[in-house]
């Protein structure tokens, strides 16, 4: 069960945080829980549970996409 935390970051201070599952810039509240054995941030409950059902079984616990993404899909859009 995860727990919500407030962002205690000044407004002057430039701390980005990002969900883990998402990749959305977290402003005020993130949500924080374990998941694939490491505790992680997300931006909602939704994420939290779109991770552990979807992003680990299917990507696996540190998936990053290529370096080419870019390229890969302009080169593989439809015109």
């Amino acid at each position: 069960m995860g727990r919500w935390i407030r962002n205690d970051a000044q407004w002057y201070e430039q701390r980005m945080l990002h969900c883990a599952c998402s990749g959305r810039l977290i402003a005020m509240n993130l949500y924080v829980t374990e998941a694939g054995g490491k505790e992680r941030m997300f931006c909602g409950e939704e994420c939290a549970r779109l991770y552990e059902t979807y992003v680990l079984p299917e990507r696996g616990e540190d998936y990053r996409p290529p370096a080419d993404v870019h390229d890969r899909y302009d080169r593989l859009m439809v015109r």
